[in-house]
């Protein structure tokens, strides 16, 4: 069978460049970022769609901030509600896979352990409504689609939570991070490699499919994670520790957070047929090719 040929959307942001990168050494892409797609015009994406062929349809865009979504909902709505859905639409009028992300803040983060696909969704932020609407929408658009849902994404082309609290150590030891919110740091490279073998040796996985890394962290565990390596790795950081602090404490935030929001990966494992590597050594191997490239 030919290789097939991967519309990527979102390409001005962290995945969506990661994607890109990543299956242009071997596919045929069209990586679009906003210029060339504008969700919050739904009444222009069938016929940009329509100009344009493709096999697989990835789609990494939308409004991803939860403070941004809380104060402009309808933007939000447009974003991660309708145009996921026209975009279903199209895939399966025209017969392609249609492969759309998603969040670990479709949960309510009222829970004691991680949440399966299976799992009620409730969420508690315009975000997570309007991104459980795209989820929805999109599945019932094109029955054949695949859903991803990410949590806490980090890699090279967009500083992320490690990137930012190294910066702040180079300059001072008063650092803090939140401890009472969990989930699971999931590294881009890793997201490439699953969509990867999603598209080519298991095309007929569809549904809901939970990628993340394997194991469980805090936005302090996370940072004290990554100044820690980042010592190990020469980095001249000025402290190795953060002061933990409630999420409660984060008064600027407009939108509430789910505390606990810890998603299993076993059906993806499943899928795979292997184990999932810790978000601890994924985390590693980023820094380490961030501090010393070869």
């Amino acid at each position: 069978m030919p290789a097939p040929r991967i519309l990527i959307l979102g390409t001005t942001g962290g995945l969506g460049r990661a994607l890109s990168r990543h299956f242009a050494a071997e596919y045929e892409i069209t990586p679009w970022g906003r210029a060339d797609l504008d969700f919050e015009q739904p009444e222009t994406l069938s016929a940009k769609l329509a100009s344009q062929e493709f096999d697989v349809l990835i789609n990494a865009a939308g409004m991803t901030s939860p403070d941004v979504c809380e104060v402009q909902p309808e933007r939000a709505f447009l974003a991660n509600a309708v145009a996921p859905q026209i975009l279903g639409e199209c895939c399966h009028a025209r017969g392609a896979r249609m492969i759309h992300f998603s969040t670990d803040y479709v949960f309510s983060g009222e829970s004691r352990g991680p949440w399966f696909e299976s799992d009620e969704t409730v969420p508690v932020n315009i975000y997570g409504r309007t991104k459980l609407a795209g989820e929805k929408a999109v599945l019932k658009a094109s029955p054949g689609a695949l859903v991803a849902r990410v949590s806490w994404l980090f890699g090279p082309d967009k500083p992320s939570h490690p990137d930012n609290i190294i910066q702040q150590a180079l300059q001072t030891d008063d650092l803090s991070a939140v401890a009472d919110k969990t989930s699971v740091p999931t590294s881009n490279a890793d997201i490439c490699g699953w969509i990867e073998q999603l598209i080519i040796r298991h095309s007929t996985t569809r549904g809901v499919l939970h990628l993340c890394n394997s194991g469980v962290a805090s936005w302090h565990s996370w940072a004290e994670a990554a100044l820690t390596l980042a010592a190990r790795l020469g980095v001249p950081v000025k402290t190795t520790t953060v002061q933990p602090i409630e999420l409660a404490s984060l008064t600027q935030l407009k939108a509430q957070r789910p505390l606990m929001t810890v998603m299993s990966n076993a059906r993806l494992q499943s899928v795979l047929g292997g184990e999932i590597r810790n978000w601890y050594d994924a985390l590693e191997e980023y820094l380490v090719q961030k501090y010393q490239p070869q």
